[in-house]
């Protein structure tokens, strides 16, 4: 088995025909054309278990290989990897070493081995080069164009792949962004086997991205968790920018905007692994890229609000006028190179990372998620729960708390912390409620309309969610958390 790492960025017509002033590869181009098909079950027990199988022809070769989804690794795409040469030009499950594949992914493929169908296919003329990177980074280039099919289902491929044959994670990334820049390639989120699976469902656009929470080893360190939960947000925001920029659904922006919001709160969540000052390369870029996306999305909802309630046609007609302005500053936000670099960089910020902690992740969680519970208590201390200000600073601190149990309590017995969460849960969803109510004032004075009447109808469902608000905060103080041992 060997792990195959590697970045994937989408090939323009424009950037194609630019490629080759930007590359200098080790040694000459290699072309062939590509076919593979994957296989899996009838209910697709390989893609539940995130695995791929295909049988490959690489011009005159056939090759059989199984990748598995592995623990994150710093941004890259990760996957196991057995790869051996089918010389009798079928799929022969038999010949991968049936042990270490139950070991690492769960799947026994000689039990499955009568189930396995074809599922989809993908062609492609692949042109690869080697790359020297640095004296101890070496790396390969593909450039593959053609296309994914399922069924009568196609659709194009156009991608530049880099994969790191040798060395430093970091150097490549360095090499990347450097190529990426004058191209003004976008990293691509999307595997062929991902995309051939979405074909072979008829679904023809990438369903909006969320939280993939990475796997984690069991003996896994601080280091290891804060480097895989940030790239797994970044992975989540830039995964999203696509449907920002290209789709309707308003899903993609709250959901790339979620990706944003959870890399900021792994840094929080691990402040006492990565000091603030470490952290202000990225935090400061990202901190410019979230406000023209904040302001979409508060009209996003605002007009979902305004819809539900049966608001005027006139003042609905006006309120989607303010939020379509907002929705073009969003994409040109996820569509600009900034974005783009701010990926890049960000990558090469968390490989490079010099922070190492090799002690037990469980203790570095209690530590972090006692931290900020506490930070979240004495926020409340006192509070007029009628004050919008107080709210909206109480719900920021409940929002990392709640980031940072997703990062951390599968490290802890799970059935333990579902008590904790549900009440972490129901908290959000009031003060989210009541930041919306916020929110939709400022926007009212915005559209400068008669708005009496949804005013009136606004302070109503304020004071009932208030009171609700209460109880429910009296409810989770009374809670005790996960991470602490009874007695």
């Amino acid at each position: 088995m060997q792990v195959e790492r590697e970045l994937k960025f989408s090939l323009t017509p424009a950037a194609a025909r630019r490629l080759a002033r930007q590359v200098r590869p080790a040694g000459a181009w290699r072309r062939r054309r590509v076919s593979n098909v994957y296989y899996d079950t009838a209910n697709e027990r390989l893609r539940r278990a995130g695995v791929a199988l295909r049988f490959r022809r690489d011009g005159a070769r056939h090759l059989q290989t199984l990748k598995a989804e592995t623990s994150g690794a710093g941004g890259f795409s990760a996957r196991a990897e057995w790869e051996m040469p089918a010389p009798r030009g079928r799929l022969d499950v038999g010949a991968f070493p049936r042990a270490e594949i139950l070991a690492a992914t769960g799947l026994d493929l000689a039990r499955l081995a009568t189930q396995l169908r074809p599922k989809f296919e993908t062609r492609f003329a692949r042109r690869s080069a080697a790359i020297r990177v640095d004296g101890a980074t070496h790396a390969e280039i593909c450039v593959d164009h053609g296309h994914v099919a399922a069924g009568e289902r196609r659709e194009p491929i156009s991608e530049i792949e880099l994969e790191l044959k040798a060395g430093e994670s970091a150097a490549l990334l360095r090499y990347a962004s450097a190529m990426a820049k004058p191209l003004g390639l976008a990293l691509e989120f999307e595997s062929k086997a991902e995309r051939g699976y979405r074909l072979a469902a008829g679904i023809a656009f990438p369903p909006p991205r969320k939280w993939r929470r990475p796997r984690l080893g069991e003996l896994a360190t601080p280091s290891e968790a804060f480097s895989a939960m940030f790239a797994a947000a970044l992975t989540q925001a830039g995964a999203n920018a696509r449907g920002v920029v290209e789709g309707d659904d308003p899903e993609y922006l709250h959901q790339m905007r979620v990706g944003l919001r959870r890399l900021r709160s792994a840094l929080l969540a691990f402040r006492d692994l990565v000091p603030k000052k470490a952290t202000k390369p990225i935090a400061g870029r990202l901190r410019a890229l979230m406000p023209p996306l904040g302001g979409a999305r508060d009209w996003d909802v605002f007009c979902e609000c305004l819809a539900r309630d049966g608001a005027p046609p006139a003042l609905l007609a006006h309120a989607r006028a303010k939020r379509a302005s907002a929705r073009r500053a969003a994409r040109q936000v996820a569509r600009s190179p900034e974005l783009q670099a701010f990926l890049l960089r960000s990558l090469r910020w968390v490989n490079e990372g010099r922070w190492r902690a090799e002690g037990s992740l469980i203790d570095f969680a209690e530590t972090s998620l006692e931290r900020l519970h506490r930070k979240a208590l004495h926020e409340a201390r006192d509070i007029d729960w009628r004050d919008p200000e107080r709210r909206h600073r109480l719900r920021i601190r409940m929002k990392r708390l709640r980031y940072a149990c997703d990062f951390f309590s599968p490290s802890f017995a799970g059935a333990a912390a579902q008590p904790y969460l549900k009440r972490l849960e129901a908290l959000q969803d009031i003060l989210g409620d009541l930041n919306d109510i916020a929110v939709a004032r400022r926007l009212f004075t915005e559209l400068a309309a008669p708005v009496g009447h949804a005013r009136h109808a606004l302070a109503a469902r304020e004071r009932t969610l208030v009171t609700s608000l209460e109880t429910a905060w009296a409810a989770f103080e009374k809670r005790r958390p996960f991470w602490k041992p009874r007695g």
